[in-house]
């Protein structure tokens, strides 16, 4: 069994672990009463605590399939082929067999690996809840919501993806207390969504900008984040890159340190909140258009 355990630091005690399937899982419903063992691709249609990881899914890996239920992932991990692009490892879109996503739902407590995305919220999929998910290892983004209304994405992780966290054409999002590691590109992208909470997320060793939002977004709150060591695959990328230009958009209270281009990267527009400090930076300014201490 390989086994590898993350901990972040400075992320309200952000512990995951992640342990990788023995070669056997249980033949019978539930090891311990009130878990579930489930099967690659299966649809969850009631709230469930998985009793066993799952190996080498070449397709979805769990398909939610009602509204208003909790998948507890229990610790275990759902695991990919490594080539299940475009598959998701837990699905709530309306690519899934029920051909709409589901609201209310509550995804928890266990590790996603190896798909084209970990998690993945779409149209129909509102209101749902994404919390102490480790998403590692997945070619596109770590978690992506597109299409929805007030997600909330909190004290999780994503490592070597893409995308670590990716909200699209979403309004109302809450992302909080994450932290999004060595993706390819960027760490977290919001592009035409607006009124997105990101507070207290840590973007760490992204080979793009640690947290970028697009011109098409507004009414973003960028809140006391941590973007450090990012850009230095990809030159020119920053901690912070905000190219929305509306004065509903704030920056406050960041901290960026040691990117490769500025800390904080604004365009003229946006309300500058006060508080951000960077030092370290690739440029001598450390910040545009955003006034930064050390």
């Amino acid at each position: 069994m390989y086994a590898k355990t993350l901990l972040v630091g400075g992320l309200g005690g952000i512990l995951l672990a992640c342990a990788l399937p023995m070669a056997a899982w249980a033949a019978q419903d539930g090891h311990h009463r009130g878990e579930t063992t489930v099967t690659c691709g299966q649809v969850i249609t009631r709230s469930i605590k998985l009793a066993n990881d799952l190996h080498d899914c070449r397709g979805i890996g769990l398909e939610v399939g009602a509204r208003n239920i909790t998948i507890d992932l229990n610790g275990h991990t759902i695991d990919g082929s490594g080539s299940a692009l475009p598959f998701s490892g837990i699905d709530n879109t309306p690519e899934g067999s029920s051909r709409t996503g589901h609201s209310g739902v509550t995804i928890k407590n266990g590790t996603v690996t190896e798909f084209g995305a970990g998690v993945s919220l779409g149209d129909g999929a509102d209101r749902n809840h994404v919390r102490n998910i480790l998403a590692t290892d997945n070619g596109g983004a770590g978690i992506v919501a597109r299409d929805v209304d007030r997600p909330h994405i909190s004290d999780s992780a994503t490592d070597s993806a893409r995308f670590g966290i990716f909200i699209e054409s979403v309004t109302n999002a809450r992302v909080e207390r994450n932290a999004a590691l060595n993706s390819s590109d960027e760490g977290i992208v919001v592009t035409a969504s607006t009124r997105t909470v990101l507070h207290r997320n840590s973007v760490v060793n992204n080979r793009g900008t640690g947290i970028f939002v697009t011109v098409s977004s507004t009414a973003t709150l960028i809140d006391d984040n941590d973007a450090n060591g990012n850009g230095q695959g990809n030159d020119g990328g920053s901690g912070i890159n905000v190219t929305a230009t509306d004065a509903a958009t704030v920056i406050r209270d960041n901290r960026a340190r040691n990117n490769d281009d500025f800390g904080i990267r604004a365009e003229r527009g946006v309300t500058d909140g006060g508080g951000n400090r960077a030092s370290g930076n690739g440029n001598p300014a450390q910040c545009l258009n955003i006034r930064c201490r050390p």
